[in-house]
């Protein structure tokens, strides 16, 4: 194999690497998105109650008003009992005292069942809260090891690059764009294996002449089908 097929298997392996640090690394955002949902979820739980306390508060609140207001009603009528003469007026004044009476009870009790709604949900808070803890520990910790583990992966590709430039710079100019307009086009694959006496690329069998050229390793070959740039592997096919 000449020194020229030699850098190009080089560079097939290296773009290799490349390819899959690359793709790690795509996976991250999405690992992070999804961290961010789960507590995402957990925290519109939380808020949802709190907006459904906040709303039984409030309508017990002005129910309870209500009770102030019918109960000063009330107090009214029962003034005014002592000042009545006729018993036509002191009986129909005692008819809307009943009437208060019974408008009183039946906020009371509606106010009754808010209180009981109000203390369930309270009871809700607490297992919804500390799942909200629980998840945003989760990704944190989560978090911080993909941080970790793109560090990692980003080093490698850096030292890959590195590699992979310094290998290019050993081809001549002219194989050297001809390499990279391949590798660009063809999904990063500019060099491939002969297999089976296929390319390696697009599975294109090759003519008997080319695979005897290929296994001698002195000169560069493409497929006539894909254009990638084929090379007998170290070892054989």
């Amino acid at each position: 194999m000449t020194e020229e097929l030699e850098v190009l298997w080089g560079l097939k392996e290296l773009d290799e690497r490349r390819s899959t640090l690359r793709a790690a690394l795509a996976r991250f955002p999405a690992q992070r998105a999804e961290l961010e949902q789960r507590v995402a979820v957990e925290r519109a739980r939380v808020e949802a109650l709190k907006v459904r306390i906040a709303d039984l508060q409030k309508r017990r609140r002005d129910r309870e008003r209500e009770i102030e207001a019918v109960t000063t009603e009330e107090r009214k009528f029962q003034s005014q009992l002592p000042a009545i003469k006729k018993n036509e007026e002191y009986t129909a004044l005692l008819r809307e005292i009943a009437l208060v009476k019974a408008k009183r009870s039946e906020i009371e009790t509606e106010v009754l069942l808010m209180f009981e709604e109000e203390e369930s949900a309270q009871r809700e808070r607490i297992p919804i809260e500390q799942a909200l803890e629980a998840a945003t520990r989760e990704a944190a910790s989560r978090q911080a090891l993909l941080e970790a583990e793109e560090k990692e992966d980003r080093e490698r590709l850096e030292v890959v690059d590195s590699e992979r430039g310094a290998q290019l710079v050993r081809l001549a100019p002219a194989l050297h764009q001809r390499y990279e307009r391949i590798h660009g086009s063809l999904d990063g694959r500019a060099v491939v294996p002969i297999v089976k006496g296929a390319c390696g690329g697009c599975f294109r069998a090759q003519p008997p002449q080319v695979l005897s050229e290929a296994k001698r390793g002195d000169r560069l070959l493409a497929c006539d089908g894909c254009g990638r740039l084929m090379v007998w592997p170290p070892g054989g096919a």
